[in-house]
């Protein structure tokens, strides 16, 4: 949207492309952080199998503690068949980052829950492989400045979905089952879902102006000119997603755009945005404008929404 203002005179197929293409890129990253966990992985058999091949290795080296290696919820990820494909598919590789792999494997030996993990005694439990895995993305990717630099190197359309993703990646290896196989999340729950990029896109641009001035006319105490840009557009695509999809109950819209705000605009806009979406919201209800599905399966279709 903010690409598009800024460039009007460009034709809107060119910028359906660019949303596809950001989209498209979002997906990649989520199985770029699989396939990093499976290059650890790699990265550490690989030592073993060294240690192991010295001319004289120790007691150590010949039966070492192989518990990371064969942890079943990280081989659900190695061994998964849609990982495997997406990554080949998708040219997804962390082969030019070789010091990376190193940097991020002495931060996972030197951390206290995979020290906690490789000498707890007894048979572990379910949970404790799939906790050692999301320890590692919470504790060791989330904050590696190192990691993120190589991210942005691979992508600009990267930098605003890392935390997203990760938290993606999270649920995914959260919802591994006693089996052990790994479910990937899908990009679009379904046809509809995808249909919704693109037209909530279409419809914001194209009614923009009208848009414009319906904010300004709600903003009553402001210049148009001293709102801010993104304010304005976050509002619009708001006030576009409140009279065009029945389906979405009209907090899960409210919660997403203010929530938008925090990260895309000023410190004060999630208020503004707020007040603003406020005083739309009731002018529909008044006029009867506001089109949304009613009924009692309300909290059902919300989750399924979130979901």
């Amino acid at each position: 949207m903010y690409a598009w203002l800024r460039n009007t005179d460009s034709s809107i197929n060119q910028f359906d492309k660019e949303l596809a293409k950001s989209v498209n890129s979002f997906e990649d990253l989520y199985y770029s952080f699989f396939q990093l966990l499976i290059e650890i992985h790699n990265h550490q058999l690989k030592k073993i199998e060294r240690r192991r091949s010295k001319h004289l290795p120790t007691q150590a080296e010949l039966n070492p503690n192989m518990r990371f290696v064969e942890n079943p919820a990280l081989m659900a990820i190695v061994e998964s068949e849609a990982v495997g494909s997406y990554v080949r598919n998708n040219l997804i590789s962390w082969d030019d980052n070789p010091e990376l792999i190193k940097k991020l494997v002495r931060e996972i030996e030197d951390s206290n829950f995979y020290n906690m993990y490789m000498v707890k005694e007894g048979e572990l439990e379910h949970k404790d492989h799939k906790e050692l895995l999301t320890e590692i993305l919470i504790g060791i990717f989330s904050n590696s400045d190192e990691l993120f630099e190589a991210l942005e190197e691979k992508s600009v359309f990267w930098n605003d979905d890392i935390e997203l993703v990760l938290s993606m990646s999270i649920r995914t290896i959260e919802r591994i089952k006693r089996t052990y196989r790994l479910k990937p999340m899908k990009l679009y729950k379904n046809e509809a879902d995808k249909d919704f990029v693109f037209e909530l896109f279409r419809k914001t641009t194209v009614n923009f102006k009208d848009l414009e001035k319906l904010i300004q006319e709600t903003a009553s105490n402001w210049e148009l000119e001293r709102i801010a840009l993104m304010d304005k557009i976050i509002i619009a695509m708001g006030v576009t997603e409140l009279t065009n999809f029945p389906e979405i109950p009209v907090r899960v819209t409210l919660n997403e755009y203010i929530d938008m705000a925090k990260y895309y605009s000023t410190e004060k806009s999630n208020t503004f945005i707020n007040g603003i979406l406020d005083k739309l919201l009731s002018q529909m209800r008044e006029n009867n404008k506001l089109n949304k599905v009613d009924g009692a399966n309300f909290d059902k279709r919300n989750e399924n929404f979130k979901e």
